[in-house]
């Protein structure tokens, strides 16, 4: 850990020195990206506007207005269109970045910063993707479209370390950012983040160490966005907790006569010596071209001429090519003498092909992923005549990829293949301040059965004389299975296509969101939606693939209130769910967040917010999690929740440096004492955690 920190602290003293030379300083209240870690399928029409509210000459189709020190954006991955995101100063809840907990409403995981994890809430999962061994690690990763790109005036560099417990339970985590101009079109830019998370209970740690490079030009009329991103990380699995009595009731006279000392290190748990090891990489560069002339003729006097950039200028079309290359590895290793033992007990089945062999106990699983893609797309732009008041695009993308994994003997592996031919098209439109739209449609001619339509309108109406923003939007997809849902092969489990013969899942979803006129005591905002589902995969109860012949439908209504009075708050995020098949999706009927805090200025420049947060999901049978094949499963024997997992904590925030220090499960043991989040997988005791993040400008 040493190492690294000390590399780091040597790349950002070189850069302070070169940046130096450069006077000009962001003024207070320039801030860092928001951190949002999902991207939207479908990006959100009403994105495609400068950060902060400040106009900028950002684009071919935009207005040429002033631009901020620093905004930034997302990209859509396949067209790589830009999506620009609000600039924010993180005053508030800087603690929450430090917990996996502060990723969403309700979250379910193994207790480490760093370990697997996915959102108690339905509608904020995603797809399962085509290396699905790193959906479990999703809030750790970056794929193109998660990735923030920068414009700055100024250098721009930030340094965020957290850390929590010490010793033998330490968990600590360093990310750090430069990103540069290289003349007003030009940008690089460099992101570091290592997480070390030993665990609070036996053979549970995280080592994880992810950089990515990128770069992007936003020229006249030719735009260009690159990402690198190397992904790698460590798990120690433990299986879960052997006797959820260790936390629930540690008194009574089971736990008692083992002797425990109450040293959360000395529960017994399934598994010892046993890893997951990822690593994998991205390269991506999307490239976009405008068609038609930018320029035109002026008369300076009677005899003279002269070109200039014609005012308010929209080309006529684009031409975008894009190129995505990926592969990621996975390696399952054990050497723990009790696994076949272990195995065995988890399936209860005899005489078929997910029984155990009795081989040794050594485990060395090897499964790698490698796609290669390429888009082309043609794009009409909207607003390049006066009538044109949407925008058209054409696209057709091509995929190969290659999957390996073991085979039928030890020691080989066996490879196969795939492509997809994917056509499709966008219409949008991001002008305009009552309508804007944005429809998609695509299907992959190779399968003949995957297709895709997506759609997003947003409004303002008028209620009781204010503006109202209100959004809908809904989807109707054929997804077929992933290669690694079909096929599987391992020491202990094996199945494949032949007999797992599964048809494409069917989803249609409607859904939308209305934000009422914020008020100076209150900002309201409602969404929800129903989605039905046919044919859905999932990991059943003996942490199989299987498929439900039948529908499931699932209905979502969240109110996220805010409220205020003077320095106080009151915010609250109340989401109520209902799975029409609870063996198939599994779900919290109620999910609460609520943060009550004081918040104030000291002298002026420095900000203070206090408080107490909290996290509660009504009682459900809470997902498992299956080491082997890193997929969350669904279980029938123990229902956990109903319990409070709460923080107090202080953020300060003074210029370029935020502070916080908090108590981590302040109501340890609390309610029913079902602190798991996870089937046999505890939340971390009570503990002291702080942060801090630096950010320099010059």
């Amino acid at each position: 850990m040493k190492k690294y920190i000390i590399i780091a602290s040597l790349f950002f003293v070189v850069f302070s020195v070169l940046n130096a030379q450069d006077n000009r300083r962001i003024p207070d209240g320039a801030a860092t990206l928001i951190q949002d870690r999902k991207a939207d399928p479908l990006p959100p029409v009403s994105g495609n506007v400068p950060a902060s509210g400040a106009k900028t000459d950002v684009d071919a189709d935009t207005a040429r207005i002033e631009a901020p020190p620093v905004y930034g954006w997302k990209i859509t991955p396949r067209l790589g269109e830009r999506v620009f995101l609000p600039m924010d100063t993180a005053v508030l809840n800087f603690h929450q970045s430090m917990l996996v907990d502060g990723l969403g409403v309700s979250m379910g995981y193994l207790g480490n910063v760093g370990s697997p994890a996915q959102s108690n809430i339905f509608f904020e999962r995603p797809e399962s993707s085509r290396f699905i061994f790193l959906d479990a690690m999703r809030y750790w990763r970056k794929n193109p479209e998660d990735k923030y790109f920068l414009n700055t005036k100024v250098p721009y560099s930030n340094v965020l370390y957290q850390t929590g417990g010490g010793g033998e339970n330490a968990e600590q985590r360093l990310q750090t950012e430069v990103s540069m101009n290289l003349g007003k079109k030009l940008n690089v830019g460099f992101d570091f983040d290592y997480v070390y998370s030993r665990g609070n209970y036996a053979s549970l740690s995280n080592k994880q160490m992810n950089y990515d490079f990128y770069a992007s030009y936003i020229g006249d009329k030719y735009r260009m966005h690159a990402f690198f991103h190397n992904n790698n990380f460590v798990n120690i699995e433990n299986g879960g907790v052997t006797n959820p009595l260790y936390i629930t009731n540690p008194n009574s006279d089971e736990i008692i006569n083992t002797r425990f000392t109450g040293n959360t290190l000395d529960i017994p748990v399934r598994m010892q010596s046993t890893w997951n090891k990822l690593r994998g990489r991205h390269l991506y560069v999307t490239n976009r071209y405008d068609l038609g002339n930018d320029e035109e003729e002026y008369m300076v006097n009677d005899t003279t001429r002269a070109w200039r950039k014609k005012k308010d200028y929209v080309p006529l079309a684009s031409v975008i090519f894009t190129t995505h290359y990926t592969d990621q590895k996975r390696r399952f290793l054990s050497d723990y003498a009790g696994m076949d033992t272990l195995y065995r007990y988890y399936n209860n089945l005899e005489g078929d092909v997910h029984a155990a062999p009795k081989y040794q106990s050594h485990i060395n699983d090897f499964m790698s992923y490698y796609s290669f893609k390429n888009t082309f797309a043609l794009a009409m732009n909207e607003g390049f005549r006066k009538w044109t008041k949407f925008g058209l695009t054409a696209f057709i993308e091509y995929d190969m990829r290659k999957y390996s994994m073991p085979g039928s003997l030890p020691g080989l592996h066996e490879r196969y293949g795939e492509n997809a031919l994917t056509i499709g098209g966008v219409l949008s439109k991001e002008k305009g301040k009552y309508l804007k739209y944005r429809a998609s449609a695509e299907f992959n001619i190779l399968d003949g059965k995957d297709y895709r339509l997506e759609g997003e309108i947003i409004t303002m109406l008028n209620l009781f004389g204010k503006q109202v923003s209100a959004k809908a939007n809904g989807y109707i997809k054929s997804i077929s299975p992933s290669f690694f849902e079909k096929n599987f092969s391992s020491k202990y489990w094996n199945w494949d296509s032949e007999n797992t013969s599964f048809s494409n899942t069917n989803r249609v979803y409607v859904g939308g969101e209305i934000n009422l006129p914020e008020l100076s005591f209150s900002k309201t905002r409602v969404s929800g939606g129903v989605e039905n589902i046919k044919n859905r995969i999932y990991y059943n109860a003996n942490r199989i693939t299987a498929q439900s012949p039948g529908n499931v439908q699932v209905v979502s209504l969240r109110l996220d209130q805010d409220l205020q009075a003077g320095v106080f708050h009151w915010d609250n995020r109340i989401v109520y769910q209902k799975s029409g098949n609870e063996s198939v999706i599994p779900l919290p009927d109620l999910s609460i967040y609520s943060n009550i805090y004081l918040m104030t200025r000291i002298a002026k420049v420095l900000t203070l917010q206090m408080g107490v947060d909290g996290h509660f999901f009504s009682e459900y049978y809470a997902p498992g999690y299956e080491p082997l094949t890193m997929q969350f499963y669904n279980q029938r024997n123990e229902k956990t929740g109903n319990f409070p997992l709460t923080t107090a904590y202080v953020n300060l925030h003074l210029k370029y440096t935020r502070f916080y220090v908090m108590m981590y499960n302040l109501t340890n043991g609390m309610g029913n004492g079902q602190s798991f989040t996870l089937y046999r997988y505890p939340v971390n005791p009570r503990m002291l955690k702080l942060g801090i993040s630096w950010r320099f400008n010059n």
